[in-house]
Order: C-alpha cells, then structure tokens, then sequence
C-alpha cells in the first residue's frame, strides 16, 4: 500500500495545481507534464500516476464547491 501524502506534498500540489488554473482561468498556455514532472523532482517518490491523481482528486474536490 501507498505511504499517504505528507502535508508538505498536499500544499505542494495544491499550490501546483492552482498555479496551473490560473495560468487556464487568465488564457496563458502552460505543460501540464511538464508541471507533473516538476512535482514529482519536488516530492521525489510521487510517480507519474500518483501526481495525476492528486491533481484529479484536487478538481474533483473544488468542483463539489461550485470553483471552476
């Protein structure tokens, strides 16, 4: 079984993520690869997989609260 997420990591794909709606919400183009393999240097165990879906998690929670 996966070891879960530190609070560290959270913050750090949270503030991935909202990175990565602002640059969407303001038309800016941005490499979501590219911030995935970004993450996982930053978290170093995280693969490929487990970033996607944290990230996925993270809209899917944020959708349920009405945010785009």
């Amino acid at each position: 079984m996966p070891e879960a997420w530190s609070r560290e990591e959270v913050e750090a794909a949270v503030a991935d993520y909202f990175n990565m709606l602002g640059k969407e919400l303001l038309g800016v183009p941005y490499n979501k690869a590219e911030h995935n393999r970004n993450l996982q240097r930053l978290l170093q165990n995280r693969p490929k997989g487990s970033v996607e879906r944290k990230h996925q998690n993270i809209s899917a929670i944020l959708i349920s609260l009405g945010v785009p």
